[in-house]
């Protein structure tokens, strides 16, 4: 490497400093380590594993009830599905878990949800529960209830936290229960969520639960009451790559929401970034320019799909708050998933570079010594910032979308 050349690379390493984004602790301690040692290749193949590790991360959850406490409508709205889609899971009041049953996230099949059958059922004895069900190969579980917890609930909440893992407890169906206590004259939704809560919370620590979490969730609304809570606490308890998979699936049904997944993206976007950066310094302007317009297509797409502006998404929304697909869609700006091309890639980067960039990057990529350091530092520039505009509109769009799809909602409660 050439002084020339090491001072750019010094220059695109000291805008990241000590905060690096996206990495886990261990992985910024290897990079920053690396690049005070003037190894950039070290620092590069730490952000290399990283980024492949964030590709193949799974997230396995685990969610488990008593019949009839909307177990499977829950699994099918955590994964933004009606539940008479084809890929839903099956509902009914029967108990409809005979055995464990995994559902692949339908926009990230790394994010698996597991429906498990009840604790304490004839063919799964508590004692039996926790090898039957092979309990340590989940992140966190979900029991949930529709009514009062039970003693097998708290038996195996006691167990998952034996084994160093999360658990959350959701009492389900609390639409119903707020409608049975409208007939009230001094009906107060607040205190009427504030009682279930409380009543809930008192069992488990009489059965000796410490500080019990209980999320309060409809399926029906499932934008409201607890529900955005409860998604956010689960995802924030997770380390840095299983966070990022699992917030980019989640609901796209509250502002908070939308603000994780908007977050959590923009902490990649540098590591994009630096993959354009370092094949621009190669001599080969035609490799650079498909490799920009590679990254561009691929993550542009993925942007579109977490915050569901894609027509199967879009479909499953419409068909959830009784609007059409047209209504929802007269909100987006930017292009659908699917209308993502190259030719639109190659749009946005002449609009950010000018019409001759294929000639211009050629150029200066062929002075020696320092042009591929120039070369390297614009691809890097370019795109960071078109990434981060990219992810803007997207996230304007899909907060236009979740207003569209939930007005009126409140006057139809």
């Amino acid at each position: 490497m050439t002084e020339d050349s090491k001072t750019h690379w010094d220059e695109l390493f000291s805008k990241w400093g000590s905060k690096l984004p996206g990495l886990s602790e261990e992985e910024t301690e290897e990079f920053q380590t690396a690049v005070k040692a003037g190894n950039f290749s070290k620092a590069i193949s730490v952000v290399k594993k990283s980024y492949e590790l964030l590709r193949n991360t799974k997230v396995n959850i685990a969610i488990t009830e008593i019949t009839g406490s909307g177990k499977s409508s829950f699994i099918n709205a955590i994964r933004s599905l009606n539940d008479d889609e084809s890929c839903a899971a099956k509902t009914g009041v029967e108990e409809t878990t005979k055995k464990k049953t995994s559902y692949p996230h339908p926009i990230d099949p790394n994010v698996i949800l597991w429906d498990l059958p009840g604790i304490g059922s004839p063919k799964y004895p508590a004692e039996r529960y926790v090898k039957d069900m092979n309990l340590d190969k989940y992140d966190f579980f979900i029991i949930i209830a529709a009514g009062r917890f039970t003693e097998f609930d708290t038996k195996l909440a006691k167990e998952i936290k034996r084994m160093g893992k999360k658990f959350y407890f959701v009492r389900s169906k609390v639409d119903a229960d707020l409608h049975n206590e409208q007939q009230k004259s001094n009906f107060s939704e607040e205190r009427t969520l504030q009682a279930i809560r409380n009543n809930s919370m008192r069992y488990l620590q009489e059965a000796g639960i410490i500080s019990p979490k209980v999320f309060l969730v409809s399926r029906w609304d499932f934008h409201k009451y607890d529900s955005p809570l409860l998604q956010e606490t689960f995802a924030n308890d997770l380390d840095t790559h299983k966070r990022h998979v699992l917030i980019c699936v989640l609901p796209s049904t509250s502002e908070k929401i939308l603000e994780e997944k908007q977050k959590a993206l923009q902490e990649q976007i540098w590591k994009q970034a630096l993959w354009s950066c370092l094949i621009a310094a190669v001599p080969l302007p035609i490799l650079s320019v498909n490799c920009d317009v590679y990254f561009l297509v691929e993550n542009m797409r993925q942007y579109c799909k977490a915050f569901g502006l894609d027509d199967v998404s879009l479909k499953s929304l419409a068909k959830q708050v009784g609007k059409s697909v047209d209504e929802l869609k007269s909100e987006i700006k930017s292009p659908l998933a699917k209308n993502i091309t190259r030719d639109e890639a190659l749009k946005r980067l002449r609009e950010a570079t000018g019409e001759n960039m294929m000639t211009i990057k050629y150029f200066i990529s062929l002075i020696p010594l320092i042009g591929s350091g120039i070369a390297a530092e614009r691809s890097y520039n370019v795109t960071y910032e078109m990434l981060h505009r990219f992810l803007d509109e997207v996230t304007e769009d899909a907060q236009r979308v979740l207003k569209k799809a939930l007005e009126g909602a409140e006057n139809n409660q």
